[in-house]
């Protein structure tokens, strides 16, 4: 109980097509925090991207049926670094709960890549998870290759394509992509998880459809090369020992792993087909299976020779060690079966859905101790330094040698 006394805000939701993903994670995460001892204040952004608090949202059926758009508005005072709960005007009644750390349970752009974490690193909040940078790093496709091949890890080839020339020049960027890469390809928005926007191209002709479906959701989508009869893998990594968790076989319907398959293993989303519309069928009653490893949803731990599981926990950690994070980040595998030695890492996710806890449960560290360590382990976190020089070096005019902007007239 080495939260208690301690003060949590669950910041979830945001302007992301994940979501409805992100609330079910934060309210898995908010009792278990509670039973650590820890005060927890829920703060739910809005789909419009407003901030709001009120107790029922520390439980998910406040999000059931329609979601909430009523609550308590919280902003972040980047002065005084400090939630503000309440109304703005003179006339409301606010307060400033004393915060000791973020929890970001968002899922995607504007929170997963590294948004939410620079904002409470401009306020001096303690936040859990990975840093700005890495955060960053890690949610580009593209760039996340390019550090884990630097580091020698193997990697699934890709070429990063996007809309700046429009939706022609994109397509003919990843058609040249995908005649260098080799078809057939897998073409996904740069940025998402959750295997949203993501289309399995086996022909030229098939590329234009699944880049506009791409771009639909991104600024920039990547043309991989497809790993034919590929296993997917999953391992979670955290800092402190044991550094890496059991390994998982998610367990699809044939081809890549859509949505459907990862959320309603009941197919309660539907046809389960890629490139369908997740917000609507969320909404409309998925749900994270509540034993995970049980049923033909995933196997847990997966069934591997001994040797081949440990070298995925091994690069796990490697490339978490060389993106620089924290927290706890699932990595994904793709291993062919006819050569299970040829394994290749596919994706790192900063904020993983449910942050992975049933990977660690099967490793024998239970959700309470997975989050109070996370918590405290941003707690510990240095601040980065701030130095400053003495004095105003412009108060006696501009430094020597600085180039004068030309006057006007």
């Amino acid at each position: 109980m080495s939260l208690r006394g301690r003060t949590v805000a669950v910041v979830f939701g945001s302007r992301s097509v994940e979501h409805e993903i992100s609330i079910l994670t934060a309210c898995q995460l908010m009792p278990v925090l509670a039973e650590r001892g820890a005060a927890v204040l829920p703060v739910y952004i809005t789909k419009d991207g407003r901030w709001l608090t009120r107790p029922e949202f520390g439980e998910v059926r406040a999000f059931q049926g329609a979601l909430p758009h009523d609550g308590d508005p919280v902003t972040v005072d980047l002065a005084a670094g400090a939630l503000v709960v309440g109304a703005s005007s003179w006339r409301g009644r606010s307060r400033r709960p004393a915060v000791d750390a973020v929890f970001p349970c968002t899922h995607g752009p504007l929170g997963e890549d590294g948004t939410l974490a620079g904002l409470c690193q401009l306020a001096r909040i303690p936040c859990v998870g990975c840093d700005p940078g890495p955060a960053a790093l890690v949610m580009h496709k593209g760039w996340c290759k390019q550090v884990l091949a630097a580091s020698g890890l193997p990697v699934v080839p890709g070429i990063v394509v996007g809309r700046a020339a429009g939706a022609l020049g994109a397509a003919a960027d990843a058609e040249a992509a995908a005649r260098r890469i080799g078809l057939p390809v897998v073409v996904k928005p740069v940025h998402l998880g959750s295997s949203i926007g993501v289309s399995l191209v086996a022909s030229v002709e098939q590329l234009a459809a699944a880049v506009e479906l791409a771009l639909t959701y991104d600024t920039a989508a990547v043309v991989e090369r497809a790993v034919p009869d590929a296993h997917d893998l999953n391992c979670a990594v955290k800092r402190s020992a044991p550094r890496a968790s059991a390994v998982e076989r998610p367990l699809g319907r044939g081809g890549i792993l859509s949505y459907a398959d990862k959320y309603a293993p009941g197919g309660k989303l539907g046809t389960g087909s890629i490139g369908g519309d997740p917000t609507a069928a969320a909404a409309g009653g998925a749900k994270l299976a509540d034993e995970p490893g049980k049923g033909a949803v995933r196997q847990l731990p997966a069934d591997l020779p001994p040797a081949v599981a440990e070298r995925v926990r091994e690069l796990a950690v490697a490339a978490f060690d060389a993106c620089g994070c924290a927290g706890t980040v699932r990595v994904d595998f793709l291993m062919p079966a006819s050569d299970p030695d040829r394994l290749v890492v596919n994706e790192l996710n900063p904020i993983p859905g449910s942050l992975a806890f049933y990977l660690w449960a099967a490793s024998g560290i239970g959700f309470g101790e997975l989050a109070e360590e996370l918590v405290l382990e941003a707690l510990a976190r240095p601040a980065s330094p701030q130095p400053s020089l003495p004095g105003n070096l412009l108060a006696t005019g501009l430094p020597p040698g600085l180039a004068r902007p030309p006057t006007s007239g």
